[in-house]
Formats: C-alpha cells, structure tokens, sequence
C-alpha cells in the first residue's frame, strides 16, 4: 500500500463553515447521500468519453498526487487511481454517506492508491503545493464561496500544473435566469451555474490561464410538481427551448451545456 496515511478513511473539514454556506452544504450532503450511488445517477452522469478526457488531461507529467474535488461517487477518483497505480488519488466531497460508500468501493476494486475525505468545498484541509493535478467534474455550481474556493484550489496547487473543471453552464440565450431558479427547486445546495465566459474569468481571476476548452451537454430528468410547472409556464419559450425542455408525463427532461476547461496554474 502505497504511504497514504488518509487512505480508506472518512475526515471531517478542518474549520467549521457558518451562516448561509453552511445551510447549503448541509442541503447538499443531505441531498447528495440519497442519490450519488443510485442507478438512476449513475446513468445519468456517466460517461465514457468524458471521463477519458478528464483523467488525460489532469495526469500529465510525472507520477505524484491528484485532488478530485466534489467527487461525488469517485467516478474520476477511481477512474485516475485504476489507470496510474504511481498516483496518489484523494477524493473529497460534502456527503458523509456517499463517502463511506467510495471507501468501501475502492477497496473491493483493490484500489491502494485512492483516499475518501469529507470537505466543505470552500476550504481544501491540504498544505501548499501538495498536488500536482486537481479534477473538478459537475460539482463547481454547489460551492458556496467559489472565489474562496478557487484561491484554495491555486494555494494546493503545484505551479505549471493543471486544474480540469467540467460544470453545467447556464445557456448564453438565457436572458431570465431560468436555469438558476429551476435548479434552486430542487434544494440540494445549488449556488449559481454561470455562463462559459463567466466562469473561465472567475478561474483566471484566481490566478490560472485557460489552455483550452471542449463544450458538451447532459440530459437529465426531474420530478415534476407544482413550483416546476409555474415556473415553466412564466418563463419565454425561446428560453426553454435553449435547454431543449420537455414534460412527459411526471417529468421533465432538459439538457445543460457543459464546460469543461483546462486552466493552468500560472509560474509568476
């Protein structure tokens, strides 16, 4: 086993978050241990190709340690430490259970090289220039202080080295908002999906350069109810159909625009 002394074990964050952040965390972690290891996100979620080009562009150089930040299932956290045995892989999320649940995981694929922690999202508990990698897949829009986040990201990080962060964004043609307030229904700590442009500025604001960018999308559905269908029905068809929005029967189906960028940790 490789010196890991974190491995295979659950940690609380190091400082305590307060106030609003800490009710969105809270919503996320309640909401997330129910769904991130159903079939039904799993499904939803995954995807081959994507995934592929997550792990490329994040293990680059020589053999060190890889952050995936907002893990959820350790999709990509199993998936880096599956294909180099030489990284040390350390996933972090807010979801207690869900983490248990990726240690138990890990260990049944043998999979020595990989740590589960708990963290809040806003402050990473690793010292400076501690990995030389850090993955972020659809988890950017749950942070409650992305600023602060980001600056911690940049402090953890190695200089010349990578952060690939792949999120849902909202849509250019999105005038009203929408995307927000439909997202915001469901309760699971949502903060803010920002537009592509937006969301590159915000990184390079916390000191990275953008190297380049790939745009895809995911469908998913959502449980329809009373609060969905009113704010369907105010919002202009032209918007709706920018996420391709459709209603059968007890759900409703749209599709995201994803980012997923490559920036780099400037050296100066």
């Amino acid at each position: 086993m490789h010196d890991q002394p974190d491995a295979f074990k659950v940690s609380t964050t190091d400082r305590p978050v307060t106030g609003d952040s800490r009710l969105l965390v809270d919503q996320a972690a309640r909401a997330f241990d129910e769904e991130l290891h159903t079939r039904a996100y799993r499904e939803t979620h995954s995807d081959s190709g994507h995934l592929e080009w997550m792990v490329t562009e994040v293990c680059t150089g020589e053999p060190g340690r890889v952050l995936d930040l907002g893990t959820g299932n350790g999709y990509v956290a199993m998936a880096v430490a599956e294909r180099f045995p030489g990284i040390l892989v350390t996933g972090v999320d807010v979801a207690a259970g869900a983490t248990s649940k990726n240690i138990a995981a890990a260990a049944a694929r043998d999979l020595t090289n990989v740590a589960f922690r708990l963290s809040d999202g806003i402050t990473l508990p690793f010292p400076d220039k501690y990995f030389n990698g850090i993955a972020s897949r659809y988890a950017f829009h749950h942070f409650p202080q992305p600023e602060v986040t980001l600056r911690e990201v940049f402090r953890a990080l190695q200089p010349g080295c990578r952060l690939v962060l792949a999120d849902a964004v909202r849509d250019d043609r999105d005038d009203v908002d929408f995307i927000n307030a439909f997202q915001i229904l469901k309760q699971d700590g949502h903060v803010e999906m920002h537009r592509a442009g937006a969301l590159v500025r915000l990184v390079q604001r916390a000191g990275f350069e953008l190297e380049h960018a790939i745009t895809t999308s995911l469908t998913f559905d959502r449980a329809a109810d009373a609060a969905y269908d009113e704010l369907i029905g105010k919002t202009p068809r032209a918007v709706l159909d920018s996420y391709a929005i459709e209603r059968e029967g007890g759900k409703i189906r749209l599709t995201f625009p994803i980012l997923s960028a490559v920036f780099v940790k400037r050296t100066d």
